[in-house]
């Protein structure tokens, strides 16, 4: 058991002022699974191989660790409680998240693969899974340190333990650079799935109590950082004034790796679609319009006719990352009019405070949707010019792991998304650029 350490998302660095709050131990959680679904504390001790009198006691502190009582005894009988129904159902997915610890090494058997989450369900300890857990967000062990606020020396000795439990190597490289193996960043990533169910159970019972602080994680893809997230946040904190918010930026693969080590919540932007990657579901929210867009006074946009697409190769381009959607509409432009020039090159970038900083310093264009530049076109620094765009749609959504079961704060964020989301459309349909 680990007595005083600051329960946290992983990921997330404790504040100062945070309180120390126990971490349960695994042993414990499996416990009350197996107590909960057989009726019967006994059956569960003989279960897990431990006395009658240690299972009393391991109930007793999962009930200090959580803050309330779990279970209601009638002689050999066992009901959960509400809390208990709470910490229970979270407790089960966290331990599902484990015996799924990952494929393993390349040629082991599926029941070597089975074995190996059931050893970590049975073996590990909480301290051990925040180790590889910080350990995969961070990116070294002193980074990770810093993070739990421990000696390196405790975090390495910590998932060397780990690998011993599940018999594979976890790292490898030297000990300058050492990396997570294919089976290691399984293992981190369902390890850190795991201990965001028990940071959602604390949260839940809280919740309960009419307390909504929990920490909520939210990574923004572009569109959604100008008006679509901020709009929800801020209904969200007149709700739960103590919720704590932290949004997160970056490209795309890289806010899915923070979410697949439960270090984000969701991510809201431009919908993949058919590129969606394994394990992950989308949820659209509106369609959105792409257009070409140059600084006012462009030599394009002097209102003599239409654009042609001969022009629009005279020009540099401040193009979107690869792994955008939006990118596609432009590769598919260039391929109709030869807008990319080996002689001249380009600007990639995913920032709009960069794109928009380009655009009014050059004769550069690049493709945007109107809500992003909505105060540079109400002010008329930026204009869209005259160049229909075919098949320039993208959809904008919520994009969150199959796996996830959201707390009510979650869930209320996501509803303030969607009135959000429906006043762009309204907007939209009317013909206005934006939704202030």
């Amino acid at each position: 058991m680990n007595n005083g350490e600051v329960w946290m998302k992983p990921g997330e660095t404790a504040p100062e002022d945070a309180p120390a709050i126990m971490l349960p131990n695994l042993r414990h959680l499996r416990l009350l699974d197996v107590a909960i679904s057989e009726s019967s504390l006994t059956a569960a001790a003989n279960k897990v191989h431990i006395s009658q009198p240690a299972a009393s006691q391991a109930v007793a502190k999962l009930s200090e660790v959580f803050g309330a009582r779990l279970i209601e005894r009638s002689g050999n009988n066992v009901t959960p409680t509400q809390e208990g129904d709470i910490v229970v159902k979270r407790a089960r997915r966290a331990l599902e998240h484990l015996r799924a610890t990952g494929p393993g090494q390349k040629g082991r058997k599926p029941s070597d693969r089975a074995l190996a989450g059931d050893m970590l369900v049975r073996y590990a300890s909480t301290a051990q899974l925040r180790a590889i857990s910080a350990f995969a967000t961070s990116g070294s062990f002193a980074a990770a340190a810093r993070k739990l606020g421990q000696a390196e020396s405790s975090v390495q000795r910590a998932c060397r333990d780990i690998e011993r439990i599940v018999g594979q190597p976890l790292f490898e490289g030297g000990q300058r650079k050492r990396t997570l193996t294919v089976a290691g960043q399984r293992l981190a990533e369902q390890a850190s799935l795991a201990l965001n169910e028990i940071t959602l159970a604390q949260a839940e019972l809280r919740e309960r109590a009419g307390v909504f602080d929990s920490h909520l994680v939210i990574g923004a893809l572009p569109l959604a950082r100008t008006q679509l997230v901020p709009r929800a946040v801020v209904k969200l904190l007149a709700r739960h004034p103590a919720a704590r918010i932290e949004i997160i930026d970056g490209a795309y693969d890289a806010l899915v790796q923070q979410m697949r080590l439960g270090a984000c919540d969701f991510i809201i932007g431009a919908l993949r679609g058919a590129d969606l990657a394994k394990g992950l579901e989308e949820r659209a929210l509106f369609k959105d319009s792409l257009c070409i867009v140059a600084r006012a006074g462009h030599p394009l946009a002097a209102g003599n006719g239409k654009v042609r697409g001969s022009d629009l190769a005279r020009f540099p381009w401040i193009l979107p990352r690869r792994d955008a959607p939006a990118r596609h509409v432009f590769e598919r432009l260039s391929a109709q009019h030869g807008l990319e020039d080996p002689a001249r090159g380009h600007v990639e970038t995913g920032s709009l405070v960069v794109v928009r900083g380009l655009l009014m310093a050059s004769d550069a264009l690049t493709l945007i949707s109107l809500s992003q530049i909505e105060y540079e076109y109400t002010q008329g620094l930026l204009v869209p010019l005259d160049f229909p765009l075919e098949d320039a749609h993208r959809v904008i959504g919520i994009t969150s792991l199959r796996s996830a079961l959201p707390n009510r704060l979650q869930r209320n964020f996501l509803g303030f998304l969607e009135e959000s989301s429906a006043r762009v459309t309204s907007h939209m349909a009317q013909g206005n650029a934006g939704w202030l």
